[in-house]
């Protein structure tokens, strides 16, 4: 198994998401594509909720550059565009929920037709012995599982980031699942379905500028529910039918128990009201920030829970469902029943987190080590220019061009010159990266260049990942820069996946994004910085050129 692929495979299809939500934001404003409030509903401004295509768009993208297409992932395709489009029409036109029905059993019946996927062997389910359904009962129950889980996921897509934050939950839990069972193609597809994702949660946290909709909750949940067949009925799989069902046990427990107390009710299944488990915290007086933080603490609880006990018997993974949401049932009854006896659980602020004290404390302490990436970058560079002098690489024409680019930069009139400077920053950390990644000169205590500049890198990415946890608001904001080199790493990976480049990116270009974000977190807050990573620049690049003519 490859995971520089399931990287790749991340990477563009979270590359691909933060291009395009701004975009479909815009339009979905100005098309009236808008989910409007109402008394059932926690937002109270109109939103855009075309967020779905930009998740279903990216996780395309990704599987079609990265994945072979076998019969197993053309079915998961063609469902999926099913799935989608009954989504985006919803969204649009507000279709009934029979029509919406019928498109899911529609996208079910093609992959299972198309993937050859379906549900046969449920294990010794209930303890009396391993139970195997008939193709005639196999195939409807799969339609009905499947349609379960994506009504789950689109029902609990009620709060900002709930739906997709449980989503990558449960889609990290079946990486794992798809790495223990040396399984390919669930660890592609749950990268490229993750990076859509969390592409798109950029902008839906609390307070989120956009939702997914029924494109983009009904999509996941199918791709989801799906997950779950295929990684408990190969051949070869060593996963509990029951694994699964315990890592979404959260969406479906509360699917189960409204849309049952419905029809108890004499009401629709799938008419719209607040009884869901998300509905009951707010009730509490929790804030929606804490909401999503409780429901999200129970899902992680049932996904530790689920891979832990993978290996053991069926009937007591069901078992310890049953009672843990029974459990956590009761003690949500008696926080109801007795709100004054928990007053502190209240105390949570509408203010958004990066307000609070404590996160200032520690965004504070984090900013105090940002300045030490410009003492690591001046050393990557170095360990770059001592490659070049062993043995160069790239042109020095290359080098050059990319010279006259960035003085062009420097000295445009216009504003937003220094904006696209970074482009040029970024270009020359990339060659950095490739010339790093091809030496192996030995340096010291059996270190070569490159694992010398892969340790400097790693440091530099965890500074990097910590001030992007802890940023304060403002900071690290996308600029029309940073689209264009977002584009231009999807389109290299692309080509080097391809090998349509004649030179190997596949390493480097992992080495390059990092370097890059160290040197977007340089600029981010700190201007001053600006001049001297470019002047550094300027210099790496001259440098390189030098040694390029004289070679």
């Amino acid at each position: 198994m490859n995971l520089l692929d399931c990287f790749y495979t991340f990477m563009t299809a979270l590359f691909t998401a933060l291009l395009i939500v701004p975009f479909l934001r815009k339009w979905a404003f100005d098309q009236g594509a808008l989910d409007l409030p109402d008394e059932r509903k926690t937002h109270d401004t109109p939103m855009p909720r075309l967020g779905g295509i930009a998740i279903f768009l990216s996780f395309l993208l990704a599987i079609i550059v990265y994945v072979e297409i076998t019969p197993v992932i053309r079915g998961f395709l063609a469902g999926g565009v099913i799935i989608f489009i009954t989504g985006l029409v919803d969204d649009l036109t507000q279709i009934s929920s029979k029509r919406k029905f019928a498109g899911e059993v529609a996208a079910c019946l093609a992959t299972i037709m198309l993937g050859d996927l379906w549900l046969a062997d449920l294990g010794n389910l209930f303890g009396f012995g391993v139970i195997i359904l008939p193709n005639w009962i196999g195939i409807p129950f799969t339609v009905f599982a499947v349609v379960g889980v994506i009504n789950a996921i689109n029902l609990i897509d009620g709060l900002d980031g709930l739906a997709g934050g449980v989503s990558v939950m449960a889609l990290a839990a079946f990486f794992v699942l798809g790495w223990v069972d040396g399984d390919q193609q669930t660890l592609l597809l749950t990268a490229a379905l993750a990076g859509g994702i969390i592409g798109f949660l950029k902008y839906n946290f609390f307070p989120a500028r956009i939702f997914m909709g029924d494109a983009g909750s009904l999509t996941v949940g199918f791709i989801l529910g799906f997950l779950a067949v295929h990684t408990t009925q190969q051949p070869t799989s060593t996963i509990s039918p029951m694994v699964p069902i315990l890592i979404l046990g959260l969406p479906l427990l509360d699917t189960i128990w409204v849309m049952s107390r419905r029809m108890l009710s004499r009401e629709s299944p799938f008419s719209a009201d607040r009884t869901h488990v998300h509905h009951k915290f707010l009730d509490l007086g929790f804030e929606h920030r804490f909401t999503v933080i409780i429901i999200y603490s129970l899902t992680f609880f049932w996904i530790c829970s689920a891979l832990l006990l993978r290996s053991a018997p069926e009937y007591l993974l069901l078992y310890f469902l049953l009672i843990s949401a029974a459990f956590f049932y009761l003690s949500l009854r008696y926080l109801l029943c007795h709100q004054d006896k928990f007053a502190f659980l209240q105390r949570d602020a509408k203010a958004g987190l990066r307000n609070s004290v404590t996160y200032l404390r520690i965004a504070d302490q984090v900013s105090r080590v940002v300045p030490g990436l410009l003492c690591l970058l001046v050393i990557y560079l170095l360990l770059a220019l001592w490659s070049v002098v062993l043995h160069n690489i790239l042109p020095w024409q290359m080098t050059a061009a990319l010279l006259a680019v960035g003085g062009y930069l420097w000295y445009r009139p216009l504003s937003e010159g220094r904006q696209f400077l970074r482009l040029f920053m970024y270009a020359a950390v990339g060659v950095a990266a490739i010339e790093v990644w091809h030496s192996d000169q030995m340096l010291f205590a059996g270190l070569n260049i490159k694992r010398f500049g892969d340790i400097l890198l790693a440091v530099a990415g965890l500074i990097v990942v910590l001030k992007i946890q802890f940023r304060r608001n403002g900071e690290f904001f996308l600029s029309t820069a940073d689209y264009l080199a977002l584009a231009v790493c999807i389109f290299l990976a692309i080509a080097s996946q391809h090998n349509a480049l004649g030179i190997n990116l596949t390493g480097p270009l992992f080495r390059a994004v990092i370097a890059m974000l160290m040197v977007r977190t340089l600029c981010a807050r700190h201007l001053a910085y600006i001049q001297p990573v470019a002047i550094i620049s300027f210099l790496f690049l001259a440098l390189v050129t030098v040694v390029g003519l004289i070679a």
